[in-house]
């Protein structure tokens, strides 16, 4: 599939990640207007351009959008939302709905972003990689053992990421290269990388440790731009959304700086 065919990158990326994942892809569409079944039926057909044939279905169903997905979903390992650069408020109704999906649902909920074309100035300083948020919590590991494994199956360098505002530079360890810069926060590096050595030893993964100052929203935004997917936990207490689910997260679905893939502990 194209970019011409795909503005809003959910087919493309949904249908790779079902390839990496030998996984059935259920392609779900809400709507009762005339167009609903062609819509449908050419989003299906894009996508048994990329899914072996057999492993696509497609479902529509009458209703609000998050009631037809969180249904389809239900079953599902990862439910994919999107919508095209530039969107606007469309972008924000879709962020919307995977802050539900990721609260309320069972799955993984990710939006999808057309990719940065390499070499603009949108670019971050970790194009290609996975980017992970660490924190040390059980959400922040479950985001973790997502992140390595989608970097595997993808054969993507990662970078776990741990905001301090302790540190007065920013620190980053690449296990490949042995490229290091020295921070003053020895306990973040210690905590960031006993984070990542649990599953360094799991997958084949040329795995990155980053300590980085700032607002975590704002630093985590900053270092994804141009990723080729930004993971961040989410947990799973018995309490509100808004509680469990945090600003960070909350704040990378409603305005995702590359595709965004919220886990739950």
């Amino acid at each position: 599939m194209s970019r011409g065919d795909d503005p809003t990158g959910v087919l493309t990326w949904a249908a790779r990640e079902a390839r990496a994942l030998h996984a059935p892809l259920v392609v779900a569409h809400a709507g009762n207007d005339e167009r609903a079944d062609a819509v449908l039926a050419e989003a299906g057909a894009l996508a048994r351009r990329a899914v072996p044939a057999g492993h696509v279905r497609t479902v529509r169903g009458e209703g609000r959008p998050l009631t037809v997905l969180a249904a389809a979903a239900d079953q599902a390992g990862i439910v994919v939302v999107g919508t095209a650069a530039g969107a606007g408020s469309g972008t924000q109704l879709v962020g919307t709905i995977a802050v539900r999906l990721a609260t309320e649902g069972r799955s993984a909920a990710v939006v999808a972003r057309p990719p940065v074309r390499t070499g603009t100035a949108q670019q971050g300083p970790f194009p290609g990689h996975v980017v992970v948020g660490v924190d040390g919590s059980p959400a922040s590991r479950a985001a973790l053992e997502y992140a390595f494994a989608h970097a595997a199956g993808h054969r993507r360098p990662l970078v776990a990421v741990f905001v301090t505002t302790g540190s007065a530079a920013d620190y980053w360890i690449d296990d490949s290269l042995l490229d290091t810069s020295v921070t003053d926060d020895p306990a973040a590096n210690a905590l960031v990388d006993e984070e990542v050595s649990a599953f360094a030893d799991r997958f084949r993964v040329r795995a990155t440790s980053a300590v980085h100052r700032g607002r975590p929203l704002a630093v985590l935004a900053r270092l994804s731009r141009g990723a080729d997917l930004l993971v961040v936990g989410v947990n799973g207490r018995p309490a509100g959304a808004r509680s469990r689910l945090g600003s960070t997260a909350r704040g990378v679905l409603l305005d995702p700086p590359t595709t965004v893939a919220a886990v739950r502990a």
